[in-house]
């Protein structure tokens, strides 16, 4: 299976419980979706979102527009996690279990804090080792009964990025020489640009890596 849309749809049975956070956006809960149970306005927000960031062309391999069931085949293969910045006001102070009771009848845009897929890295008997769409997965991927973690592509342009999975005990595990042909900042072309590999265990430590 390849983190990139291909490949069969693999989703966790049951659900896990939504979890409780407070961040620089405020009270945020973590809910456990697919598509079968993904309110379609919520898809084709999160659509939006996405076909934007690859008109941006510097953080995500896919070239775009891939639509709507592109998308889907993409961020939807396996398990989904929707973050939403919930109101105390309006939940009497309740922390909601619910992702209507949590959206509180708002536009998705005003409520979602953000979102993320963890889904198999490979096939088979592999299918152990998984991809993410963000951090916070650390906290729900082993839950789903898998033994680590491997980001393929991670251009070295993408500083944030690199910090936050550094930051997270990420090991280095490969370079891509010029993986990557992403747009310039400057909007005056496109270059080359290398990729780092990025692996983690959920259940050992492991020795650190030292590619740069």
């Amino acid at each position: 299976m390849s983190p990139y849309g291909t490949g069969t749809s693999k989703w966790s049975e049951g659900t896990l419980n939504p979890t409780s956070y407070q961040s620089s956006k405020g009270n945020i809960t973590v809910h456990h979706l697919n598509i079968t149970n993904c309110p379609a306005s919520l898809v084709e927000y999160l659509h939006g979102v996405f076909e934007t960031e690859l008109e941006m062309g510097n953080t995500y391999p896919q070239e775009g527009p891939i639509g709507v069931a592109g998308f889907t085949s993409y961020f939807f293969q396996a398990d989904v996690f929707i973050g939403i910045a919930y109101l105390p006001n309006s939940t009497n102070g309740v922390i909601p279990t619910d992702l209507e009771q949590a959206r509180s009848g708002r536009e998705w845009k005003d409520c979602v804090a953000g979102a993320y897929y963890v889904k198999p890295n490979y096939p088979g008997r592999s299918s152990h080792i998984c991809n993410a769409g963000f951090i916070s997965f650390l906290h729900y991927a082993p839950l789903l009964g898998y033994r680590g973690s491997v980001f393929n592509l991670v251009y070295k342009n993408n500083l944030a990025s690199l910090a936050i999975w550094d930051r997270l005990g990420f090991q280095r595990a490969g370079l891509i020489p010029g993986a990557g042909r992403l747009k310039k900042p400057d909007g005056s072309g496109e270059e080359y640009v290398d990729a780092i590999i990025f692996y983690k265990s959920f259940v050992q430590a492991s020795a650190p890596l030292n590619f740069e």
